[in-house]
């Protein structure tokens, strides 16, 4: 199927388009193509606030503990029941505080974010071109 096909079947613009292909970036992590939203939404949320904590997502999402601990173990290395996360970020206690559980973008949770933002503003880079010729 077309772009255009599509923005006629949906009747979206560009910018709608884009934030779905980069919804489908995420869906392509996992073979499974079961990527939960809110595990998205974690991801999203580390790679804006670098260095924080699951108490800061818990109170962000409204989310339990054992939701936060569950989305953050999806996206980090390690999913639950020994199952390999999708690695894209590092869950470290916190020198200064044994209870508290730091959150960083890995390499490849960096290299995502990139992509993103890619694929995200490809139109505003093209009509940048078009604009500076």
């Amino acid at each position: 199927m077309t772009k255009e096909k599509l923005e006629g079947l949906l009747n979206i613009d560009n910018e709608n388009y884009n934030f779905l292909r980069v919804l489908t970036l995420f869906l392509k992590l996992d073979n499974t193509q079961k990527v939960p939203l809110q595990a998205i939404a974690v991801f999203w949320y580390v790679a804006t606030y670098q260095n924080c904590s699951k108490n800061d997502i818990e109170k962000y999402f409204e989310m339990s503990k054992a939701s936060c601990s569950r989305m953050t173990d999806y996206i980090s290395r390690y999913h639950r029941l020994g199952k390999a996360g999708l690695g894209l970020i590092t869950k470290n206690q916190d020198p200064k505080d044994k209870r508290r559980t730091i959150l960083k973008l890995t390499r490849k949770g960096k290299e995502l974010i990139e992509k993103s933002f890619n694929t995200l503003y490809e139109d505003m880079k093209s009509f940048e071109e078009d604009f500076q010729e």
